[in-house]
């Protein structure tokens, strides 16, 4: 019998640490995990919440803490969409979003179709609306990177 073999202690180290590289998120030296009590007591705000902007500002809370878990990405998304359904006009709840979803664009795109096709273009919506057109422009110029759209989305910002 043969001894080891460098190539293959090799590439047997190179898969290892690729394979520890892509689990790294379920890792738990990884980021902040929201912890239950936190989820809870977020929620428990939301159902208490008096207005539906103050219900929306709660949903966004509880929606940044769960965009840091590792697979909340899609949770963090349905929260968003609530809260923007919930609050259509309010821009400061766009940006909530779109701070909370900016390492997932294509999430982030999806979402903000989503408001784009629920809501109605009114005068009282019209500086959320911009807000989801500019961060819409903004995915296409960076990380989408479809130039065409960009200019597009931009058009019809400055148009409104």
């Amino acid at each position: 019998m043969q001894g080891l073999s460098t190539p293959l202690v090799a590439a047997a180290a190179a898969f290892l640490l690729i394979m520890l590289w892509r689990v790294r998120p379920a890792l738990p030296w990884g980021r902040r995990r929201a912890s239950r009590e936190a989820l809870r007591e977020a929620r428990a705000r939301v159902e208490s919440a008096p207005d539906p902007a103050a219900r929306a500002l709660a949903l966004c809370d509880a929606a940044d803490l769960m965009a840091g878990a590792v697979a909340g990405a899609s949770g963090a998304s349905g929260l968003y969409q609530r809260a923007m359904r919930t609050d259509p006009k309010s821009a400061a709840v766009v940006a909530r979003a779109v701070a909370g979803l900016a390492n997932r664009p294509r999430v982030l795109e999806s979402l903000l179709w989503r408001h784009l096709a629920q809501g109605s273009l009114t005068a009282d919506s019209r500086e959320a609306t911009r807000a989801v057109l500019d961060a819409l422009r903004v995915l296409h110029e960076g990380p989408l990177k479809n130039s065409i759209r960009a200019r597009a989305l931009g058009n019809v910002r400055d148009a409104l």
